[in-house]
């Protein structure tokens, strides 16, 4: 990568995968880069996080040799916290002249290797190397990385701005653990915590909506984790569309031209 906005784009969605899961899947194939992460590493959890990045947007050199010509891919798992040294310093480097990523071999163990260009003096560079240890998942469990099915709504709409969202969700959390997200085929959503002492509801009208099947939906999530979302406006999608299954699952959808980053945030049963 050379692109500086490339590079801090990069950065914002590695951070966002890192802070949301323990561990992430990465998968490479010839057009794209996967970040997937689980709910759990059972093989029946379904993703809670799935991000496609552009290939050609990203790189401007990109080669990969995956299993084989019909396999031709790369899937790899990698701790979260092992990837925040690396972060730190792409942080620090905001004036990177590029970043290398390479899958490497080290001390009999794989790795991506991040090799950051750094500009020192006036016509000198330094080479700041990072080695994060990886698992190569082998062909036999790609199936339980699958892109999610294309779910079918009751309702989606455009979401307000996230920064505010976040604001007033931080604000919930004092109160409760879960709230319920309300929304209507007119373009209204709610956001709602109720306890035995008070119940408080958020108003957001004239959102655009993507698609109607029902007049309203709602579905009750766990503050904490819509939180933790919500907190990376700094990737700065085109839009981001809420889609809700009537108490099943709240899906939100940060939509760019050159990304797509999915999380799922199942429903929670009222006892």
């Amino acid at each position: 990568m050379i692109d500086p906005n490339c590079i801090k784009q990069f950065i914002g969605i590695l951070g966002c995968m890192t802070k949301l899961g323990k561990s992430c899947i990465l998968r490479i194939t010839t057009t794209d880069l996967y970040f997937i992460v689980r709910e759990s590493q059972t093989i029946s959890a379904s993703p809670l996080i799935w991000c496609a990045l552009d290939e050609g947007h990203f790189f401007s050199e990109f080669g990969m040799e995956g299993l084989s010509t019909v396999d031709n891919e790369i899937y790899l798992e990698f701790v979260a916290e092992n990837v925040a040294r690396t972060l730190s310093a792409l942080k620090v480097s905001g004036t990177a002249k590029s970043v290398k990523i390479k899958l490497t071999k080290k001390l009999s163990s794989p790795c991506l290797t991040f090799e950051i260009d750094l500009p020192s003096g006036t016509n000198h560079s330094r080479l700041v190397v990072h080695d994060i240890p990886v698992n190569l998942v082998p062909r036999r469990l790609w199936n339980d990385y699958l892109e999610p099915e294309a779910m079918d709504p009751d309702i989606s709409v455009h979401m307000p701005q996230l920064r505010l969202m976040k604001s007033i969700v931080e604000r919930m959390k004092n109160l409760a653990n879960m709230a319920t997200i309300h929304v209507t085929s007119e373009g209204l959503l709610t956001l709602t915590v109720e306890t035995e002492a008070v119940s408080v509801t958020s108003h957001f009208d004239n959102l655009h909506v993507e698609k109607k099947k029902e007049e309203e939906a709602s579905v009750t999530i766990e503050l904490k984790r819509l939180s933790n979302f919500l907190g990376h406006e700094q990737l700065n999608p085109q839009k981001v569309v809420c889609d809700v299954l009537q108490s099943k699952l709240m899906h939100l959808n940060f939509l760019s031209d050159s990304y797509t980053l999915q999380y799922f945030l199942p429903g929670i049963n009222d006892q």
